[in-house]
């Protein structure tokens, strides 16, 4: 399972951008995000580093259940200035397969909408006073093989190599 975040449109489509994941035995998160995006290539990479940094405890921090993992990839997000924060954080265990966002216009998984703009789920950029959790129809196990692909506000999914648009290299 992995999370992506589609570049944003410009010279600098990657400005900002993070990914990572934690596993805990049968329990697994991932995420992808964007915090300065418009802002300078330093900044960005100053913000992305910073997101890295407050989310590498979660490597070593055990969770109950990927309700457990979500609620703390958030306490650890909350901990920066997050207002311009766009992120995907997907989180599976035995039970099944949990979303949260923000700063989002649609998440798709197999080239397909999967979340589209109205959903509670997505919004403004920024961490949301209350967030909550989208529970995808998905086979057992399939989860665990699935990418997830976050189109921030502003952006829109690609029409041709999705990897590269979300800044995938082999």
């Amino acid at each position: 399972m992995r999370a992506l975040l589609v570049g944003s449109p410009g010279r600098t489509p990657f400005c900002g951008h993070f990914r990572g994941a934690a596993r805990h035995g049968e329990v697994s998160v991932c995420w992808a995000g964007r915090l300065r995006g418009t802002g300078s290539p330093e900044e960005g990479w100053a913000a992305a580093e910073e997101a890295r940094s407050a989310l590498a405890s979660l490597t070593s921090s055990p969770g109950a259940d990927r309700f457990a993992l979500i609620d703390a990839t958030w306490t650890a997000l909350r901990a920066l200035d997050h207002r311009d924060l766009s992120v995907l954080i997907a989180a599976s265990d035995p039970g099944g397969v949990s979303l949260a966002a923000c700063g989002l216009d649609a998440v798709y998984t197999h080239g397909q909408p999967l979340v589209e703009s109205g959903h509670p789920l997505l919004g403004e950029p920024g961490i949301p006073e209350r967030s909550g959790y989208f529970q995808p129809e998905v086979g057992a196990g399939e989860g665990m093989s699935l990418d997830f692909v976050g189109v921030p506000v502003g952006a829109r999914y690609p029409t041709s190599d999705v990897s590269a648009a979300c800044g995938v290299r082999a």
